[in-house]
């Protein structure tokens, strides 16, 4: 039976919470529960937004070159990655494909000796690097336009108006001169269609509104409820699904919690000090 497994790791941040300790959760966490499936070594890839922060976050994640022959499949190139069309130039080194390639010497430097042959350090195998990042800037957080970075309390105070159409219908509002909703799915319409093809785990580091659309797809709930799903902060929220099967969801709380972080990692509006509660 064919199997895909998406994992997601939900990267929106409190500004008023240091990220050392969560990043360190986060990459002693992901070897232990990512790399290895049922015991298996597994392939895996990493997509995050365009934004620094989730860009900052990945680097924390450990991303190991590992030869082909180490991972389940017979050959261990089951489904190479690929370059697409929406990734931006800030997820490929200059002068090779994404991952999946015969490593420059310099790199191939970095296995063990036994996948060495010759003085020269050449490979005599294909490799692969775990998470090796994807940037997507369809993963950006929703634009807000005139007001991006304001809370909704703020815009509340300075455009009643805009709040109470913001309320009628939240999926459907567009900021001024900002997104809507709707105007998100747009953007995740062809990355959807890439993460089903995949067979291996993917993490996605991402924000709210993105997230909200993201997991409400996945684990088929509609559309309309989607802007008031809880996505938690500081944890992974893992999503099984088979074609087959309803999709089943695991939440791994990575914490701290912090002002206006509840104990379960959703988000207490209007007090936590974060620009994403205008979401």
């Amino acid at each position: 039976m064919w199997s895909m497994q998406i994992i997601v790791f939900l990267a929106a941040l409190s500004l008023s919470l240091s990220p050392g300790r969560r990043l360190c959760r986060l990459a002693q966490w992901v070897p232990r529960h990512i790399f290895y499936q049922h015991g298996v070594l597994t392939k895996c890839r990493l997509w995050t937004s365009s934004l620094q922060r989730t860009i900052l976050t990945a680097t924390h994640i450990p991303h190991p070159i590992v030869p082909a022959s180490s991972f389940d499949s017979p050959d261990g190139l089951s489904s190479p990655p690929r370059r697409s069309s929406h990734e931006t130039d800030a997820a490929t080194p200059s002068g090779g494909t994404p991952s999946h390639r015969f490593r420059s010497r310099q790199r191939s430097r970095q296995l063990p000796p036994r996948y060495l042959q010759g003085d020269e350090g050449v490979l005599n195998e294909p490799v692969w690097e775990q998470m090796s990042p994807r940037v997507y800037r369809n993963l950006d957080e929703i634009f807000a336009g005139e007001y991006e970075g304001m809370t909704y309390e703020e815009i509340k105070k300075i455009a009643p108006s805009e709040a109470t159409l913001r309320s009628m219908d939240k999926i459907g509002y567009r900021y001024p001169r900002g997104e809507s909703y709707l105007d998100i799915l747009a953007r995740l319409d062809p990355l959807v269609h890439e993460l089903e093809s995949y067979h291996e785990p993917l993490v996605v580091v991402s924000h709210q509104a993105v997230l909200r659309l993201l997991y409400s797809y996945l684990m088929g709930k509609p559309r309309h409820q989607a802007p008031k799903v809880e996505i938690p902060l500081h944890t992974v929220i893992r999503i099984t699904y088979d074609g087959w099967n309803p999709p089943y969801e695991e939440r791994f709380v990575l914490g701290p919690t912090a002002k206006g972080i509840r104990n379960d990692g959703t988000i207490d509006e209007g007090v936590l000090e974060d620009g994403q509660t205008n979401l």
